[in-house]
């Protein structure tokens, strides 16, 4: 997996007149609040290469409006529009190809258990990161030993603790 400096992946950068093509490599972003406001966070692959991908509200609504879910492949275009005297970026998005149904018995790999898994754990890292930055502690190892609390404390089903914030 490719990461940047700090172990984290990289993010999808689009420079005006740019077009990418991505595969998701989830079913579903992950929706988050932050100082800027929401986002929405989707696992991609780009080139072969895993990495993150903040849709705006509009490119997050298109997806889900075809239906796209891990393996189907889209692209984003970044282009300018005049807007008055300025000149604005807008992103297009046109679906490439979409994967067959997985198979609704139950019977399938298992990546739909893999995926809920992997979210979990995001969710639970977000989490871990929200708490540390309220409490003013500094992040070190703790937020991977909160995080480790939270995923397993979810994992086990004993009690439910709800995302934070919620």
């Amino acid at each position: 997996m490719a990461q940047n400096g700090n172990g984290q992946k990289k993010k999808v950068e689009l420079n005006l007149g740019q077009e990418v093509r991505l595969t998701l490599t989830r079913d579903k972003a992950y929706v988050g609040q932050n100082s800027y406001g929401q986002y929405y966070l989707y696992g991609v692959s780009e080139n072969g290469e895993d990495k993150s991908f903040f849709a705006s509200e509009e490119i997050h609504a298109k997806i889900l409006e075809a239906g796209l879910h891990s393996g189907d492949e889209f692209s984003i275009k970044k282009v300018p529009q005049q807007q008055g005297r300025k000149v604005i970026a807008r992103v297009e998005f046109s679906v490439i190809s979409k994967q067959a149904a997985p198979p609704s018995n139950g019977n399938g790999n298992g990546s739909h258990v893999e995926d809920s898994l992997r979210d979990m754990l995001l969710q639970c890292v977000v989490d871990a990161d929200s708490i540390i930055k309220s409490a003013g502690v500094q992040v070190s190892d703790e937020l991977q030993k909160l995080a480790t609390t939270l995923f397993i404390a979810r994992l086990s089903g004993a009690r439910t603790f709800p995302p934070v914030g919620s």
